[in-house]
């Protein structure tokens, strides 16, 4: 092999590196999203989309368009009030397509987005819970060497309802885990586990893909935690206050 050919060579390996390398930040940017969607955590969802004009939400409510329309649907910088605890939105983004155009600084994606959503109804206390199967179809833009969200389009074409007596609150779960009977553990379960309160949100070891900062689930959780041992004091001090009944 010549000097020359190698040289070639090299050059045809540097861009399918580059090549692979952006696929890989493309998926690790949707997948990331879809983490924050499960919670709705509004400004680091619109942090993933690129700041320009272009920007389109193509939802099947309708259509939004630039940052500022996405910012309008999530409520960014709004008095709009965040879902409630039991909120879940855990629709997992698979089987990714990601294809590179030639000028490397766009791409576009097709996903299954497949999971479950349950929307908490606050005047019944239940919550409602489904099954949703959609489809994605999603284009990227690099801006300043960073790949973000630019326009997306998705459908629903499965959806299942779930009885609302069906649905186990993570409350729930902490108190049958409580109840475990095996092996004695290394480290005890400690009390209050706050994994078991609905709307915790699981802290994420990586900074947002595309600001760098860290995310918002530490102020977040401690609100959550607060109110939770509000309510439960709340509750104890009601139970506390009622007369007793006295035996016959």
């Amino acid at each position: 092999m010549t000097a020359k050919e190698m040289e070639a060579r090299i050059k045809a390996l540097e861009k399918k590196v580059g090549l692979l390398e952006d696929v890989n930040e493309v998926k690790r940017l949707h997948r990331v999203y879809s983490y924050y969607v499960m919670h709705m955590m509004r400004d680091e969802i619109a942090d993933c989309f690129a700041d320009d004009p272009d920007v389109t939400l193509h939802w099947l409510e309708g259509t939004w368009r630039g940052k500022e329309g996405v910012n309008r649907y999530f409520g960014v910088g709004t008095d709009r009030p965040e879902p409630p605890p039991g909120f879940l939105h855990q629709v997992m983004p698979i089987a990714g397509v990601v294809d590179v155009d030639p000028d490397g600084k766009h791409a576009k994606g097709r996903w299954y987005s497949f999971g479950g959503v349950a929307v908490p109804n606050q005047e019944t206390g239940k919550t409602m819970p489904s099954i949703v199967g959609g489809l994605y179809e999603i284009e990227y833009i690099k801006q300043n060497g960073v790949w973000k969200m630019w326009k997306v389009d998705w459908i629903i074409p499965l959806s299942i309802k779930i009885s609302p007596d069906s649905w186990t609150r993570v409350e729930e779960l902490g108190k049958m885990i409580a109840n475990f009977k095996g092996p004695e553990p290394d480290v005890k379960a400690i009390a209050n586990d706050p994994r078991f309160v609905s709307g915790y949100i699981f802290p994420f070891h990586y900074n947002h893909p595309v600001t760098g900062k860290p995310t918002s689930e530490k102020a977040k959780n401690d609100r959550l935690l607060k109110n939770a041992k509000a309510a439960a004091k709340k509750a104890e001090d009601m139970l506390a206050s009622k007369p007793k009944s006295k035996k016959k």
